[in-house]
């Protein structure tokens, strides 16, 4: 990073220093990954990890919750600690510095949303590495390093730099919320885009999800938004893609509407009457404009969701101009990241989705139904996310079954598989299954998961097909499936 002193980074995180005033020059990282001069972003710290740091000759450590007497522990031993209330001001500070220093020149893409970010990421990461892009994403499976909660991101790039030279290419993907102890961290997805200096930013849709650190919806599309508002402070040409079929998305385009130096993109469903910039006609393919750009037989995947992910990184690569028969080539080998609509297994069809939002365990139940006859859906319940979320999920799913007419539901709580921060609360299976109840939805509680699933294909025949929808509580399922030799 470039040279700072102490004082002066706890000013720009709004912090407080303890200890002295020195200059800094190393790394931001880890605890456990810190060496000699690194500054360390950690949410907690006690005594014994500033002893740590001493050991290790870590320069400085920043957090917000210093623990029991950590602040006298480092002022004893001269050793500089920054207090702030807002760990991620730090985060967002580090992650600018390892842009600044390893990819002030790449082409910067940002994408945030409820649904389908990992996706749309992952697609622009796979269409610019294959187009010969030095590329970085943040993006995974579990999607867990997609926040400022600590400083994951600009540890990656330092660490992509040292093996590859210069990023020439950032695909990263934003928590739209994001926060603490149900406390929100407020301006999450524009902090960390600014904090990008993105050229793109990609908004997918607006869902009801962590309705835990929000208090209405509208403050959820406010959260959204900060995609855009963080193009507009931002003195570049730059790109904002919008989801047109979403309305909440669409109206975004008023946060950028005064700027001249951003363009505005939208992709959604093709009409002759309101030609969008890209657009997808049911059977036929995706269009740019009034062009066909690939089609319907070229698509990896054909679900709506995926369809839309695909629309949204065929946007940015109609800006930046990339060859269109390398893009098409790059899609048509596209093999899509774990637990995103994957099927593990024929006779019966089994589909393994990171479903994990009312809207997601929507568009999931309409698309898997179609791939068999009876519908068996096994719903591992979001362990430790309070109430609300667990609500909305159990009214989005009594609202689609309500529409078809033979399917099975079975619920699991993973008790086998789930650690102490997804365990399932009393209160949270009490709400979903009241819900259920009053929609006269039928369902059987199964404790483990691994009996869930064994339930799942005693009951299903060949032409079945077996949904196994959730987050952490259904991520282990597919190892279960492979342990019994059942996929």
């Amino acid at each position: 990073m470039n040279n700072i002193k102490t004082l002066d980074l706890a000013k720009k995180i709004e912090g407080k220093l303890y200890g002295p005033n020195k200059e800094l020059n190393g790394t931001f990282t880890f605890l456990n990954k810190a060496s000699k001069n690194d500054i360390v972003i950690r949410h907690w710290i006690n005594e014994k990890g500033v002893q740590i740091a001493l050991d290790k000759e870590i320069s400085c450590i920043i957090t917000q919750n210093p623990q029991e007497d950590t602040i006298k522990y480092a002022q004893e031993h001269d050793f500089p600690l920054i207090v702030t209330d807002h760990i991620e001001y730090a985060t967002a500070y580090a992650l600018n510095q390892s842009i600044k220093k390893y990819a002030q020149n790449a082409f910067k893409m940002s994408i945030t949303g409820t649904n389908g970010k990992s996706t749309t990421s992952h697609l622009l990461f796979t269409i610019f590495s294959d187009l010969n892009y030095k590329t970085y994403t943040n993006t995974d499976a579990e999607s867990e390093g997609n926040t400022l909660i600590d400083p994951r991101v600009s540890d990656e790039l330092t660490d992509y730099y040292k093996q590859h030279g210069e990023i020439e290419a950032i695909s990263l993907e934003v928590s739209e919320v994001q926060g603490w102890d149900d406390k929100l961290m407020k301006n999450h997805s524009y902090q960390m885009i600014s904090a990008l200096e993105a050229d793109v930013a990609i908004i997918t849709n607006a869902s009801f999800d962590h309705m835990n650190l929000v208090e209405s919806f509208d403050e959820l599309l406010d959260e959204i938004e900060g995609a855009a508002r963080a193009l507009d402070k931002q003195d570049k040409n730059t790109l904002l893609v919008l989801n047109y079929e979403d309305t909440n998305i669409r109206k975004m385009n008023k946060a950028v509407e005064d700027n001249p130096n951003i363009k505005v993109m939208y992709f959604g469903d093709y009409d002759p009457e309101n030609i969008l910039d890209i657009s997808y006609k049911e059977n036929v393919g995706i269009y740019a404009k009034e062009t066909l750009y690939i089609k319907y037989e070229d698509l990896p995947f054909t679900s709506a969701h995926f369809i839309q992910d695909i629309m949204a990184a065929i946007a940015v690569c109609e800006y930046k101009s990339l060859n269109k028969e390398e893009v098409i080539k790059s899609l048509k080998n596209y093999k899509p990241l774990a637990r995103r609509f994957i099927k593990l297994r024929e006779n019966p069809v089994i589909i393994d989705d990171f479903a994990h939002n009312p809207s997601g365990i929507q568009l999931t139940i309409e698309n898997g139904s179609k791939l068999g006859d009876k519908l068996v859906v096994v719903n591992a319940i979001r362990g430790s996310r309070g109430e609300d979320i667990n609500e909305e999920i159990a009214e989005s799913l009594a609202k689609t079954l309500n529409q078809k007419e033979d399917y099975t539901l079975l619920l699991t709580c993973s008790k086998d598989v789930v650690n102490h921060l997804n365990t399932v609360l009393d209160s949270e299976l009490q709400v979903f299954t009241a819900t259920l109840d009053e929609h006269n939805i039928k369902y059987e509680v199964i404790e483990n998961l691994e009996d869930a699933l064994n339930k799942s294909l005693q009951i299903a025949s060949p032409d079945d097909v077996i949904l196994l929808l959730g987050a952490q509580g259904m991520d282990p399922a597919s190892n279960i499936l492979s342990k019994n030799n059942q996929i």
